[in-house]
């Protein structure tokens, strides 16, 4: 069954992290016997709790996606469809485990925020900017000059708020598109560029996660511009509420709005048979399973075992930090599943062209360089803005060099780098780092790093990949210019063996 497949690679993913927590337990580092306890069940059921996701995933969030897609097949019914895209991107932002995550660990920074208005405001982001990639698709409008567009929105508006509250805005960015919508928006985008827009090639298959991932940024951007001056400084603990219920909670109001959006959208305009309905409930039903183990392990063990890691990079050398941060990022990549479905959508796109490992040790090159330049910025007190201005600058000018397909591909492998357990597991090592050495505050930002890191990389994967085509191109005129002269060469020799024969029969001719 696939389901027991994907328990299995899940497995085989996070054995690297449970090998290197149980080393630095034995050999560097006593962790408390309670918190490696519960980190070694919470491994289990996020291992349990991710592959029954994945599970519901294959066989109800992408072909959601797809049938919404296949049921446009009319203009009038376009903005239907936008439409519900919107709210289906709201509603599968909301579910997203990573957001989950993330916004409790803003909060329990310390920055007093209303959790509920923070999501809406990071799920509104993304579905409005989903219709905005939808749109650019159909119309086939340059995806270059809407990033550049966008980011300089970005930049601008980075200028009005305080600096944490930039690095809080690219986290968001980061976090959003995991393994729930990271799959639906793929889904789409592969139909969109099939089946609408104006240009039939490849490079419309890719962009909409990048896009997507942009959407946030924005919007908390504006979140903090208008509420700036209102947010009460303070950290808001939920640890006296009951676990198992906010954990439940939290997975009912993440499927449950999929689940009403999809059925609405069915009645008005897909009309599924009443049997199909009935296995997309079944498929819903394990996908809940899934997050509510797989948010129920994070919470139980995954993110304290974050911050005794944190503790224990603190009190080493600057290189070994630096080296066990490039380990921690390279392995990392491994347990994110958007990765692996990112990956394969690309080899499927390209006809084998881009072998899917090739791009999964990619991001995990560009994971291993975001994590270790994350703690850098740390130690080093180095300014975010910086950071992200001068990442996305060259990220932006590369686009004008690389083949267009690798442009959305690398904006959309940013959007998937950064999954669940960059949030759980990264992101409290970091602000645990922070909090021993300056401000817990500066420990965010690693999310937006690593969604930056993989677009820059990648570029650099597309800038090499057409130099290759150039010199396979020039190989090629080559071969064909020597065959071209053999020939005429050849065409030569005929030439003269024929004059020379006429000369003989003539000589011959002439003596009799």
């Amino acid at each position: 069954m696939q389901i027991f497949k994907n328990i299995k690679s899940t497995f085989l993913s996070l054995l690297p992290i449970l090998a290197i927590v149980l080393t630095i337990d034995i050999f560097f580092y006593h962790i408390e016997t309670e918190i490696l306890l519960k980190f070694l069940v919470s491994i289990l059921l996020v291992c349990i709790g991710e592959s029954l996701l994945l599970t519901g995933i294959d066989s109800t969030i992408m072909p959601m996606g797809e049938l919404m897609v296949n049921s446009v097949n009319k203009a009038a019914k376009m903005f239907i469809f936008v439409f519900f895209a919107v709210i289906f991107g709201l509603c599968a932002t909301i579910a997203e485990p990573d957001i989950t995550i993330f916004s409790g660990q803003v909060i329990d920074a310390g920055i007093g925020i209303s959790k509920t208005l923070f999501v809406f405001f990071i799920g509104f982001g993304v579905g409005i900017f989903i219709a905005f990639a939808i749109v650019r698709m159909i119309e086939n409008i340059s995806l270059k000059y809407v990033y550049i567009f966008l980011f300089a929105i970005i930049f601008l508006l980075g200028t009005q708020v305080k600096p944490e509250y930039m690095t809080i805005a690219f986290d968001a960015g980061g976090a959003t598109t995991g393994i729930i919508t990271a799959p639906f928006l793929l889904a789409v985008s592969t139909g969109i560029a099939t089946k609408f827009s104006k240009n039939k090639s490849n490079n419309e298959a890719f962009g909409m996660v990048g896009m997507a991932s942009l959407g946030p940024v924005i919007a908390v951007l504006l979140f903090f511009v208008i509420f700036g001056e209102k947010i009460a400084s303070g950290v808001i603990s939920t640890s006296n509420l009951n676990i198992f219920l906010v954990v439940f909670s939290n997975a009912a109001l993440a499927i449950l709005p999929i689940a009403i959006v999809f059925l609405i959208y069915d009645l008005l305009l897909i009309k599924l048979p009443i049997k199909r309905k009935l296995g997309f409930v079944i498929g819903l039903f394990i996908t809940f399973g899934g997050l509510y183990l797989f948010l129920f392990g994070i919470d139980f063990g995954v993110s304290s075992m974050g911050t005794q890691i944190g503790n224990f990079m603190a009190s080493l050398s600057t290189p070994v930090l630096i080296l066990l941060c490039v380990v921690f990022g390279f392995i990392i990549t491994f347990t994110e599943p958007s990765v692996i479905v990112l990956a394969k959508q690309v080899q499927s796109t390209t006809k084998g062209n881009i072998p899917y490992v090739l791009v999964i040790i990619t991001i995990a090159i560009a994971m291993a360089i975001a994590i270790a330049l994350a703690a850098l910025k740390i130690i080093y007190q180095i300014n975010f803005f910086y950071i992200i201005l001068v990442g996305y600058t060259i990220a932006l000018v590369l686009m004008f060099f690389v083949p267009d397909m690798f442009t959305g591909l690398a904006f959309d492998s940013g959007g998937v780098a950064s999954g669940p357990m960059t949030s759980a597991f990264v992101l409290p090592i970091m602000i645990a780092l922070a909090a021993s050495s300056s401000n817990p505050m500066d420990g965010f930002g690693v999310i937006g790093i690593v969604g930056m890191s993989p677009i820059i990389v990648l570029q650099l994967l597309g800038l090499f990949y057409r130099f290759e085509l150039i010199h396979i191109k020039r190989a090629d005129q080559k071969i064909a210019l020597r065959v071209s002269y053999s020939a005429d060469l050849y065409s030569n020799i005929e030439k003269l063996e024929h004059e020379y024969n006429k000369m003989k029969e003539r000589k011959s001719y002439e003596k009799k």
